[in-house]
């Protein structure tokens, strides 16, 4: 049993709290009064387990995806005449939104928040699909399957992207190994 001075660790977000606190300084959850002990096993396997769901930062990644996203389909192409959204610099951007993107929300959210950037980037994937597939020049037109593969790459790379965000913050903010 862990002894009074001991800092007290979440439950919710795993972060380090001083003893005798009654909420968590990190998520704000209810501290419990029982510590429960882990062997180092269990610890390991607990470390990068998500516990919870927030549709807040579902909506946050959402928003900072398709804020993105926007700029770089729907404003660059006017501002530099030569960039194609759909060509190889287009997709390097894109990448990289996404990556960031998951890797800023992954870092800025309280506690393991790493499967909501992915599910923002999922519905964030929907309008962008939905206006590459309308403002395909004439003689280029990819198959759905082509934009379905791009959106899912884009789950994939923001959940990395999240997952990261997640081990900075744990090395930042005091938060378990």
């Amino acid at each position: 049993m862990a002894s009074s001075k001991d800092p007290i660790v979440c439950h919710v977000c795993g972060f380090k709290n001083e003893p005798n606190t009654e909420r968590c300084v990190s998520c704000g959850a209810r501290l419990e009064a029982v510590q429960v002990e882990y062997t180092a096993e269990e610890e390991a396997a607990r470390a990068n387990q998500q516990e919870g769901f927030s549709i807040l930062w579902v909506i946050v990644a959402f928003v900072i995806y398709v804020a993105l996203q926007g700029f770089i389909i729907g404003v660059l192409p006017f501002v530099i005449p030569t960039y194609d959204p759909q060509g190889f610099a287009g997709l390097a951007i894109s990448v990289a939104v996404w990556f960031f993107g998951g890797i800023a929300v992954g870092f800025i959210s309280p506690g393991k928040t790493f499967l909501e950037p992915a599910v923002g980037a999922l519905v964030a994937a929907i309008p962008t699909i939905v206006y590459l597939k309308w403002s395909t020049p004439d003689g280029f037109e990819p198959s759905l399957i082509a934009y379905l593969v791009g959106g899912a790459m884009g789950v994939m790379i923001s959940l990395f992207g999240a997952f990261l965000g997640e081990q900075g913050q744990r090395m930042t903010r005091g938060h378990k190994k």
